[in-house]
């Protein structure tokens, strides 16, 4: 399997980056009762991009790679917790795992493989004990 290039890798980033910022700047209506799944995902988010401005400045290949894995593993376990603790909250009568699915994934199976390939280390699709079909690649 191909590795994607750094331009893919950077591309889908920013393309990630804009979802963040759209998701911020397009919530208009809250129910007060889901704020702590919102607040959940927004740290969650957070911490899934606390990386990406030194990252995307550098522009190292191997930095990049390491915070694509980072970001498609910690995404998907996001949906999970999104699926298991907060499944009614919502931002704009959308759900918060609809809002986590329009983040794009192109690249997830690529840099699985690429970080067991470098660690030798095999990455399970998630560290929950529920397993759920939709958020395997």
């Amino acid at each position: 399997m191909t590795a994607p290039t750094y331009a893919a890798l950077k591309t889908e980033l920013l393309e990630a980056l804009d979802t963040h910022i759209d998701i911020l700047k397009d919530a208009s209506y809250i129910q007060e009762g889901h704020l702590d799944g919102i607040m959940f995902m927004m740290r969650s988010l957070g911490f899934i991009f606390d990386r990406a401005p030194k990252v995307l400045a550098e522009e190292d290949p191997e930095e990049m790679n390491y915070q694509m894995f980072q970001y498609y593993s910690l995404l998907t376990e996001l949906k999970y917790n999104l699926t298991l603790h907060f499944p009614y909250s919502q931002i704009n009568n959308v759900s918060l795992l609809e809002i986590a699915d329009q983040f794009p994934t192109t690249y997830e199976k690529e840099m699985k493989d690429w970080w067991e390939n470098l660690t030798g280390l095999s990455v399970e699709e998630t560290k929950q004990t529920i397993e759920i079909k939709e958020f395997e690649y």
